[in-house]
């Protein structure tokens, strides 16, 4: 006998910092280019992946003809010969956090986009034990989540930043790239109190009322088995 948690994913998604001359609906208007997904060597193969949903997620939230994809942002900038340019600038900007003015405003420019959708794939775990009633076991949380900016092409700065995330229970199933690209389509450019910002140590607290569960539904069959049958 054992009771299955109620959770075994959580949507970490969550907006930050928001410009008050910046609102959501002017993604639409003024139309937003996906600059390439940046990640460390262990991420490799999750970037185009990363970068193909957010296309998908963001033409479906947006529009698609208010969107171009990484691929479109790495083409055009190549036939305008802004890729050292860019290169150079995101080089500069992870270790200063200053964002290249006049660079930015001729990518939007070339691409024909008030907004450029900076993001950077990460992931993480944790390990928390519960008791079972018996012994303590190991629990397992796997997130993936999307570090995300909005830069304004108009005045070169950031006007919006927050996360698309997901975490899970470890050996649970889930397409975690895809929600993760969702969970970010759905939370840029809100107010930091408009988001999931679902915590994966609630997965934690749901494997252990779960393991409770298990215990006293033992406990109980066990103590019925001990009542003589003439008194049932």
């Amino acid at each position: 006998m054992s009771c299955q948690p109620s959770r075994t994913m959580v949507d970490t998604s969550c907006p930050g910092y928001k410009s008050q001359n910046f609102a959501r609906e002017q993604i639409a208007t003024g139309k937003i280019g996906i600059m390439p997904v940046l990640g460390g060597e262990e991420k490799e193969q999750f970037r185009r992946p990363m970068a193909n949903q957010l296309n998908v997620h963001f033409s479906k939230t947006f529009g698609k003809e208010n969107v171009r994809s990484a691929q479109q942002v790495i083409q055009t900038l190549n036939e305008y010969n802004l890729a050292e340019d860019y290169s150079l600038a995101i080089e500069t900007y992870r270790r200063t956090g200053i964002v290249t003015e006049d660079l930015v405003k001729r990518m939007g420019d070339a691409l024909g986009v008030e907004y450029l959708l900076y993001t950077s794939l990460l992931s993480a775990s944790e390990v928390d034990f519960i008791y079972t009633g018996n012994s303590y076991e190991k629990v397992q949380t796997d997130e993936i989540y999307i570090q995300a900016q909005v830069w304004s092409t108009n005045i070169g700065d950031v006007v919006w930043e927050g996360k698309g995330g997901i975490a899970k229970l470890q050996n649970y199933d889930g397409d975690m790239i895809e929600l993760t690209a969702r969970g970010l389509a759905q939370v840029v450019g809100k107010d930091s109190n408009q988001g999931p910002c679902e915590q994966p140590s609630t997965l934690v607290k749901a494997v252990q009322q779960a393991s409770t569960n298990t215990y006293l539904a033992v406990a109980l069959v066990s103590l019925i088995a001990l009542i003589p049958i003439s008194m049932l």
